[in-house]
């Protein structure tokens, strides 16, 4: 039986609306995973760090079956145009949070190679930080995602900054407290740096791929533009 033509629109656009909300479903799985890292990092709580690392397998699954979802539909439903550019976005996305997943378990698995950290109040607060602004900018992402919120690619970009600072700020005090710490903790612990910095960055081109989405160029291309016409 063959459909008309608005009802299979219809169909279609409500496909593309359940993948949306999966797609944001499952960045909220990995924002809750990242927040538990941080709960472990910051209290050695290695009960914690095992949750986070058994999280990751649902987030996985859930990974797998939205990408093939995505692929499908492009395969079946030959979309053109703005559809095409929103599902083709939406595997970059996918990818951006599923590897951010990914990041909050490296961070937990060095945990419990260690068994825990011994910091000091300057590390601990940096860390706590740095965490917690990669986390709430992580979440803006997905709030961006859920709204098609076209500016957000500009605005999380800059926002990014905030943790490239703190960041910063975590390198050199572990630099400065090496010798104290110790060289295997000092990496382990540049590492947790290194980790919420990508977490942040994933953030960010979550955001872009949104503009893009929504307006057919990134922020960065908007940006030339304006300097070209000028």
């Amino acid at each position: 039986m063959q459909h008309p033509p608005d009802e299979t629109r219809h169909h279609f656009s409500e496909t593309l609306d359940a993948t949306l909300r999966a797609t944001v479903e499952l960045g909220a799985l990995v924002l809750e995973n990242v927040r538990r890292t941080t709960e472990a990092l910051l209290e050695n709580r290695l009960d914690v760090a095992r949750q986070v690392i058994e999280a990751d397998e649902e987030v996985d699954r859930k990974y797998a079956t939205l990408e093939h979802r995505v692929f499908e539909v492009m395969a079946r439903q030959q979309p053109v145009a703005g559809d095409l550019r929103f599902l083709v976005s939406l595997t970059r996305i996918l990818y951006e949070i599923e590897r951010s997943g990914d990041l909050a378990v490296n961070c937990a698995k060095g945990l419990i190679r260690r068994e825990g950290y011994s910091l000091s109040t300057n590390v601990q607060g940096l860390i706590a930080r740095m965490s917690r602004k990669a986390a709430e900018l992580f979440g803006q992402g997905l709030e961006a995602l859920a709204d098609l919120d076209a500016a957000a690619g500009a605005r999380l970009d800059a926002a990014d900054d905030a943790v490239d600072e703190l960041v910063g700020e975590l390198y050199t005090a572990i630099a400065e407290r090496s010798d104290d710490m110790g060289f295997d903790l000092a990496i382990e612990l540049s590492r947790v740096g290194r980790y919420m910095e990508r977490i942040a960055d994933h953030a960010v081109n979550i955001a872009e791929h949104v503009t893009f989405i929504v307006t057919g160029s990134f922020p960065e291309d908007e940006t030339a533009a304006t300097r070209d016409e000028g």
